[in-house]
């Protein structure tokens, strides 16, 4: 499903224009036409929301083989197979960052190290929850992988919630667990940094109600025979992406504007995720039902290119960005420091990228996927 290919690539681009934004000293955004005003911050302020389409597509992608299953379609996936799978594809090419961001840190100051075996044992385990218990990646973006894996491991035992007949707890069950993990977080970690506490909210089962969206889009996609025709027809999938697009600003908007309440307002603690990743998941059913807005906004050749790449992308940008950070010459441009900041570190990112995935990621998933 190219679309879908495409929609990763999206969210990749979304952390990434994200980190640009930061590491140019964050500059309001603001469009002006005639009297009127468009604030664009929020669109670019809130990387999270990529994070959280990379949560969407894992839960709907992921689900496939399991929801066909139930539905009599395919055989049972072998959960040590998919086990294995899941491990190539995703650490060997974080392995490999790892060595090279650990040797780069020997000569370049800005390339934070790590310290003492302690810190490498957590390191080779992905352990970056807040401490005691893990520690503070080398790369930042390092944090949101532990998560994801969590729900790989996760998967092979609520597949019995991806039967057709079973498939209206899925909500109810994600949204309750998602709940009382961030309030019990909003309890245990009331002293702690704002950094910390994300993190510690964003670990599962914290993210489980954006994973079961895409479960959600799944187990109806597979099961769309069964549904009333116009429901999954391509001319309702052009609305459904259109209506996804446009709960997507809602969230996003609504969180950009009360995020001083976040940890104390409960309406948009507990559901701004939920909005956002029911958005995405409403474009992926979009796409994967062929409908016309989503091929043409994820399915050209630039967003699926992207989105083949996004790992390595989502891996590389946060470092290639901070060592342009201190470039001399990228500093002091004011309002044209983002710009430049993007027509500089994009092309090179994708360019690592690419090879991080030609030698790396590629390969190994080949090897996933002829041991299974």
């Amino acid at each position: 499903m190219h679309v879908l290919t495409g929609i990763r690539g999206w969210a990749a681009l979304w952390v990434f224009l994200y980190h640009a934004w930061i590491f140019s000293d964050h500059p309001d955004l603001i469009v002006r036409l005639g009297a009127n005003e468009f604030v664009l911050t929020p669109l670019v302020s809130l990387g999270g929301a990529g994070v959280s389409i990379f949560f969407v597509l894992s839960g709907f992608l992921l689900s496939l083989p399991f929801a066909k299953w139930q539905a009599g379609l395919h055989e049972r996936p072998e959960t040590i197979h998919y086990l294995f799978r899941r491990v190539m594809r995703v650490f060997p090419a974080y392995y490999a960052q790892l060595l090279i961001l650990f040797l780069l840190a020997a000569w370049l100051p800005s390339q934070p190290g790590i310290d003492g075996w302690h810190d490498w044992g957590r390191h080779l385990l992905m352990l970056f929850t807040p401490p005691p218990l893990g520690v503070t990646p080398i790369n930042p973006v390092w944090w949101t992988l532990p998560i994801e894996f969590s729900f790989y491991l996760a998967l092979p035992f609520l597949v019995f919630l991806l039967r057709f007949e079973r498939g209206w707890l899925i909500l109810p069950l994600a949204l309750f667990c998602m709940w009382a993990w961030r309030h019990a977080v909003t309890i245990w970690m009331a002293d702690s940094s704002i950094q910390e506490r994300v993190v510690a909210s964003y670990q599962l089962p914290g993210s489980l109600d954006t994973f079961s969206m895409g479960m959600l889009a799944a187990l109806l996609y597979v099961n769309r025979a069964r549904l009333p025709r116009w429901l999954w027809s391509p001319a309702l999938a052009n609305w459904l992406a259109v209506s996804g697009l446009l709960l997507m600003l809602v969230a996003v908007y609504w969180l950009f504007y009360s995020r001083g309440q976040y940890w104390s307002d409960y309406p948009i603690f507990y559901g701004w995720t939920p909005a956002l990743a029911l958005g995405t998941a409403a474009i992926i059913f979009a796409g994967a039902n062929g409908g016309r807005l989503a091929r043409a906004l994820f399915g050209n050749p630039f967003m699926v290119f992207t989105g083949t790449i996004s790992y390595s992308l989502y891996l590389w940008h946060h470092p290639i960005l901070d060592w342009l950070h201190a470039v001399p010459v990228l500093q002091g441009l004011g309002v044209y420091r983002l710009p430049v900041m993007v027509l500089v570190a994009l092309p090179l990112t994708m360019a690592i990228s690419a090879a991080s995935y030609a030698w790396i990621e590629r390969p190994l998933m080949n090897i996933g996927r002829r041991q299974s």
